[in-house]
């Protein structure tokens, strides 16, 4: 685009200097006219230039000093909410059913160091987490208000006595 512009202003510029321009000032017609080429020819890769740089991202420069602290934060206390129950429900029902099965415990030891679980391990994990899929829809629609965690870490256990009495 830039070339095919440079090709016709030379062109035009030659054209008008032999057809309108007296022979006498035609030097200094085609030297108003360079220096009109050379202010196009600035403007033009101004332009660019500005086009080009706007989207690139300079050098990451040194982090600032740090500011003030902020507010500390409530410890899982829902304030906001109305219908707010029990804020990490699965933490705390695998917590309360590993402190009840020992080897569910030791399942999970075994899922978080990586390490192969036996087809038991298999069956007991995943009939425990269909448990906990179970309670999990209870303890989200759980309300504080009218109780506690211990309240419903005890729902957990009568869940349980009645699984064990059934079986």
């Amino acid at each position: 685009m830039y070339w095919v512009f440079a090709t016709l202003y030379t062109f035009f510029t030659i054209i008008i200097a032999q057809l309108l321009i007296e022979p006498k000032l035609r030097i200094i017609y085609y030297l108003a006219m360079i220096l009109l080429f050379i202010s196009l020819n600035n403007v033009y890769y101004s332009i660019k230039y500005y086009i080009d740089l706007r989207n690139h991202k300079g050098v990451k420069g040194d982090d600032g000093d740090p500011g003030d602290p902020g507010q500390e934060g409530s410890n899982g206390v829902c304030v906001m909410s109305k219908t707010c129950g029990i804020v990490n429900c699965r933490k705390l029902i695998t917590k309360t059913l590993e402190k009840k099965f020992t080897d569910f415990k030791l399942i999970n030891d075994k899922v978080n160091a990586n390490e192969e679980l036996t087809d038991r391990d298999k069956e007991k994990k995943r009939v425990m987490e269909k448990y906990i899929n179970i309670l999990l829809p209870q303890c989200e629609s759980y309300d504080l208000k009218g109780g506690s965690i211990k309240d419903f870490e005890e729902h957990i256990d009568t869940t349980i006595k009645n699984i064990k009495e059934e079986n």
